[in-house]
């Protein structure tokens, strides 16, 4: 923040001596109507802060609260804060009255124990409440008392006014140029010293806090360690809207031989009281403070349509987005949330509004008109630092929340609605370019994103192990067979798949090769029959799914895991993209007629490179003859090297 000049300064205080006199003038009930109007106006014209306090709530009550209830809590924090206000600017009237005009205590016998022993107390505290009342109180207590103040030097005329007003009560300043020798000084000579917790910075310690890491201020709990000096946790929340109640609580410090290791467990013993008193009264907390900005963890929203190989290739994204986090220290955690619409009329509208009007469009609330409201309801409750979807129904609800939560956002094949510069970065692969050249914010990538990698095919292996151990020692060559189906612009044709199973089953036979299979969702009833004809009960099937009757989600990626190599059909990009990045030599066949069309063309782009053979249906035996023999060998492919790379420069 800027210093102001001293004419600044004088501008200020004068516009503050006179709230002050204002407030102090009228009855405390106008003075506090005008406080909570003061708050609604600081809500408007503070959308920064605004934003800050509703992501805050989001990350401690998104799990427990419906957004309505996070937007209520938000409000009333705003009509608090500006009762507070008020309230700071009547200190010196309250003085006079006394403390106990608004403030109720409870706990009071714990400060007097902990000062009979005679080195001093600890005052601990957060942002909460109206903390300038909390120090009313302790200035009125009867010992000598003491708080530490933030340096205010880009407006010390300013500072020096509000430490008028709570010097007015018998409050003694500590400034932190000198604090560290000051606070020692003041505990020995047995009087109190308020700290607050949860302003820890680049110094404290990270510690849970509502399930997310916060740097809390370590200084009370070493000086406690160091001197035997008693810490008392306070908390002040408002009862009604005239009066608040404060709570003293002792907190006992444990102490082993483990320095750094206790004072850790105790700020996370503290920092659970806090969250229980936070819990019970969550309009007092002061939500725009920026609790979390030291937090070393990120969360990844998956925008999930409904479509299985659109989330696989977002979810491989998230993957990618966490490699990168973790080089720069960052763990992540996945939320995945179903998106469904009001209708499909729906969906066109929203795209089609948030290219017309982007700015009034980029905001989280704006979904609500055409989203389910369950479905709203869960996207606006998750604080999220980057937003990930995949196909183009869910491009322009990628953009609204990336906007709204002011979070990264990484689109895969969205829609041609919206510009690709209207998100943090696009993946597209090679065949859906159409010709023209990538977006300056774009990664091609060879083939569709998916979550092939060792580590992933080994532990489907483990998953699958468990629903069919007799795989365990099956140690014989084995050859995955994933069967696609009908799409949009193709049809499974029986007889060609009558042609490529007869060769299947001749190819086991001849070559002793065990065979695993899986049929897919778009795989037609007729087609079905004929895979259970021609393989049920086979000596040379060790494994058969069809995936209409039976639902094993580890089945592709635990038998990719277990093959020596795959034939896969042509229809799905999805699921040639997963055989061909297994590592495992891949034979590919096409369905229907051979046509120009976008299947055959991602087919042959792959096999020109060598990340696949390409066989025609009446060609499966030779193709799989070749590989045996080693006569082809195939390459996989490997797009999570460019994916990552793209992605470390966003975060």
């Amino acid at each position: 923040m800027a210093k102001m000049n001293s004419f600044q300064g004088s501008i200020a205080c004068f516009i503050l001596k006179g709230f002050a006199g204002l407030v102090s003038a009228i009855p405390l009930g106008a003075a506090l109507f005008l406080g909570r109007r003061m708050g609604e106006l600081a809500s408007m014209l503070g959308p920064r802060q605004r934003h800050y306090a509703l992501e805050h709530l989001k990350i401690a009550f998104g799990k427990k609260r419906s957004y309505d209830e996070i937007k209520a809590i938000l409000r009333k924090f705003y009509h608090s804060y500006g009762q507070s206000i008020v309230e700071i600017a009547r200190l010196p009237l309250t003085a006079r009255m006394g403390s106990d005009s608004i403030v109720e205590v409870t706990g009071r016998q714990y400060l007097d124990e902990a000062m009979k022993k005679g080195r001093g107390c600890i005052f601990l505290s957060i942002h909460s409440g109206n903390w300038e009342l909390s120090n009313l109180v302790g200035s009125m207590s009867g010992y000598p008392y003491n708080m530490v103040a933030n340096d205010l030097n880009h407006v010390n005329k300013v500072a020096d006014f509000l430490n008028g007003l709570r010097r007015s009560a018998g409050c003694r300043i500590i400034h932190p140029g000198i604090g560290g020798r000051e606070i020692i000084k003041r505990l020995k000579n047995n009087e109190i010293v308020t700290l607050v917790a949860d302003q820890g910075g680049a110094e404290g310690v990270l510690v849970p806090f509502f399930g997310r890491k916060a740097s809390m201020s370590t200084g009370a709990v070493r000086l406690a360690m160091k001197y035997n000096v008693p810490i008392v946790l306070v908390n002040i929340h408002r009862v009604d809207k005239a009066r608040h109640k404060l709570e003293a609580i002792p907190f006992e410090i444990t102490q082993t031989d483990h320095l750094e290791q206790d004072v850790e467990d105790n700020l996370r013993r503290m920092a659970r009281q806090y969250e229980a008193w936070i819990e019970e009264h969550p309009q007092e907390y002061v939500w725009p403070y920026k609790t979390w900005k030291r937090a070393k963890d990120r969360v990844a929203l998956i925008l999930d349509d409904g479509r299985v190989g659109h989330l696989r290739q977002s979810q491989s994204v998230a993957r990618a987005y966490a490699a990168a986090a973790k080089e720069k220290g960052y763990a992540v955690t996945f939320e995945t949330v179903g998106v469904k619409f009001r209708s499909d009329i729906a969906v066109r509208s929203l795209a089609f509004l948030v290219r017309a009007m982007p700015f009034f469009f980029g905001r989280v609330d704006v979904l609500r008109n055409f989203l389910d409201p369950d479905s709203f309801d869960s996207l606006a409750r998750i604080h999220a630092d980057v937003v990930i979807s995949c196909g183009a129904r869910n491009t322009a609800v990628n953009y609204c929340l990336g906007k709204g939560l002011r979070a990264r956002s990484i689109a895969v094949l969205p829609n041609r609605i919206l510009s690709p510069g209207s998100f943090d970065l696009v993946v597209m692969p090679q065949h859906d370019l159409g010709g023209k050249g990538p977006a300056k914010n774009a990664v091609v990538t060879q083939a569709a994103l998916n979550l092939m990698d060792k580590e992933y095919l080994e532990d489907n292996v483990k998953l699958l192990f468990l629903k069919y151990q007799h795989l365990k020692h099956n140690v014989r060559f084995k050859m995955a067979v994933m069967i696609g189906g009908d799409t949009k612009d193709l049809l499974m044709s029986r007889q060609d798949m009558k042609v490529v199973l007869h060769q299947i089953r001749s190819a086991a036979e001849e070559l002793g090769i065990d065979l695993l299979i899986t049929t897919s969702r778009r795989t037609p009833p007729a087609v079905e029959q004929l895979v259970i004809q021609t393989f049920d009960d086979h000596p040379r099937t060790a494994l058969l799914l069809i995936a209409n009757k039976t639902n094993v989600p580890e089945a592709v990626g635990g038998m990719l895991g277990l093959a020596d190599m795959v034939l896969v059909s042509g229809e799905s990009i999805s699921m040639v993209s997963e055989a061909a990045s297994s590592g495992k030599r891949t034979i590919v066949f096409p369905i229907g007629s051979e046509k120009n069309n976008k299947y055959v063309r991602f087919c042959e782009s792959l096999a020109s490179q060598g990340y696949i053979i390409y066989a025609s249906p009446k060609g499966v035996t030779s193709a799989i003859d070749n590989v045996i023999r080693n006569k082809i060998k195939t390459k996989p492919i490997n797009d999570n090297a460019i994916l990552t790379d793209a992605i470390r420069k966003i975060i």
